[in-house]
């Protein structure tokens, strides 16, 4: 059995390309105040369907960064590092 569709393969093949690109540009960490190298990407708005290539909702931001967004959602979302998917 598959691990990922052909549709979700395909999907995946083209975020590798456009992750690439992206990183290349911003190679420092986009939170406030961070200077670390950038080593993740965090969608702003989620990964669902065109939000997984959609560059306007990146943040090239480091692993340590990345989690503290991920792990506090109020600070997140207080310093526009986390989006409303509906707005």
């Amino acid at each position: 059995m598959k691990k990922v569709s052909d549709n979700q393969a395909k999907r995946l093949r083209e975020y590798a390309k456009v992750r690439k690109k992206y990183m290349s540009e911003h190679d420092i960490c986009e939170v406030k105040e961070c200077n670390r190298t950038a080593t993740d990407i965090h969608h702003r708005k989620g990964r669902i369907g065109s939000l997984l290539t959609d560059t306007v909702y990146f943040m090239a931001v480091c692993r340590q960064c990345h989690r503290i967004i991920e792990d506090s959602p109020h600070y997140a979302k207080e310093n526009g590092y986390s989006l409303n998917r509906l707005t």
